[in-house]
């Protein structure tokens, strides 16, 4: 690799390491971003290829991450009675609440990066105000002010793709 797509790897795994925790999901994102702009390169002229690679590596990093909620959600589900996994919901109603959470992400992607954690970690993981103040290093009035932001323009961009809901009704999985 020569040194201009070495500082450009480089640039990218630090992008990414603020989206993703673990450095191997780093590296596997930053790989397969590579890979999905060559491949779209061989298939016509990309304007501005940096720019393509980033937000190809921010998509593919947060669908890693809801495949990640998913695979932790589904395997609490495989210590559950049997009994309780027949009352769930229907499948109409998982498949909605897979879409709602899916608009989500693209919303949350929007947002500007500490406003975006925030949420996150607010609406996604259920941390407390205070939980968010103390994970991030910032002040419990800088989170309130961050999470209002959030909701506000997450709420915006769901309803304008046809969520009546928004981003105002908790995000984690349902049983």
């Amino acid at each position: 690799m020569d040194q201009p797509n070495k500082d450009l790897h480089t640039r990218l795994k630090r992008y990414l390491s603020r989206l993703l925790r673990r450095p191997e999901d780093v590296e596997d994102v930053a790989q397969e971003s590579f890979l999905k702009v060559l491949e779209a390169g061989s298939k016509g002229e990309i304007r501005y290829p940096q720019a393509y690679l980033y937000r190809t590596a921010r998509n593919l990093a947060f669908n890693s991450l809801a495949r990640k909620d998913n695979k932790i959600v589904d395997s609490i589900e495989d210590f559950l009675d049997p009994d309780v996994l027949q009352q769930s919901a229907p499948l109409e109603d998982d498949v909605a609440a897979q879409r709602r959470f899916e608009l989500f992400c693209r919303a949350a992607a929007e947002l500007p990066e500490q406003c975006r954690r925030v949420l996150i970690l607010r609406k996604v993981y259920g941390f407390s105000q205070h939980e968010v103040a103390e994970q991030l290093g910032i002040t419990i009035s800088t989170v309130e002010k961050h999470l209002a932001k959030g909701l506000v323009r997450c709420s915006q961009f769901m309803a304008g793709h046809g969520d009546s809901a928004g981003a105002t009704q908790p995000l984690r999985k349902q049983q």
